[in-house]
């Protein structure tokens, strides 16, 4: 519908499409801020080897693009919004850990459980099972462990149009863990996504 309406006036109208993996961001109540407060709440097990590679966006990035955006031409500009570089769930963790125990030296370890990948899937199925018989939506499911355990990992050509992000993936994750954990915002809107 939208490139349909770009091709009626291509020499006047512009047309840009964003499309972001997992975005993150202080107010945000998505995954990645389940994984942090599983992570600060101490709930946090890890599984599989971690070696999985996820793609995200800091929302304050992602707003910086699309003021960015809005100087393109006219035509059709489509992009994967991803900060880069990528992290895997190991470096990913890591991350979490030292900014919210900013007083320790060696937080890349600190997970205190690790269970294979198999043996996480078949929790994972328990929980649909109890689930299925209660008629709860359980936060642990077969689903969110393949979710977890997947690469999801986008290339994206935002470095081609001179854009710089404002914040590196790792200042992105320490603003929105110091905003959520080590600060209070009781007024501040609060946005509920899956």
């Amino acid at each position: 519908i939208y490139i349909e309406w770009q091709k009626r006036s291509p020499h006047t109208r512009t047309l840009v499409i964003i499309r972001p993996p997992v975005v993150f961001g202080e107010g945000n109540r998505g995954n990645v801020y389940n994984l942090l407060n599983q992570i600060a709440n101490g709930r946090f097990i890890m599984v599989g080897s971690g070696k999985n590679i996820k793609s995200i966006a800091y929302v304050e990035n992602v707003a910086a693009f699309i003021e960015f955006s809005l100087s393109f031409p006219p035509g059709i500009h489509i992009y994967n919004y991803v900060d880069k570089p990528d992290f895997d769930m190991n470096t990913l963790i890591s991350i979490i850990y030292s900014a919210l125990n900013p007083s320790t030296t060696h937080s890349s370890n600190r997970w205190r459980l690790r269970i294979p990948y198999s043996l996480g899937l078949l929790f994972g199925y328990a929980f649909d099972l109890v689930s299925f018989a209660t008629g709860k939506k359980l936060p642990i499911s077969s689903i969110r462990i393949k979710k977890f355990c997947s690469n999801t990992q986008f290339g994206t050509s935002i470095p081609k149009t001179g854009f710089i992000p404002p914040f590196s993936l790792k200042e992105g994750l320490y603003r929105t863990i110091r905003y959520e954990f080590f600060e209070s915002h009781p007024d501040d809107p609060i946005f509920y996504t899956e």
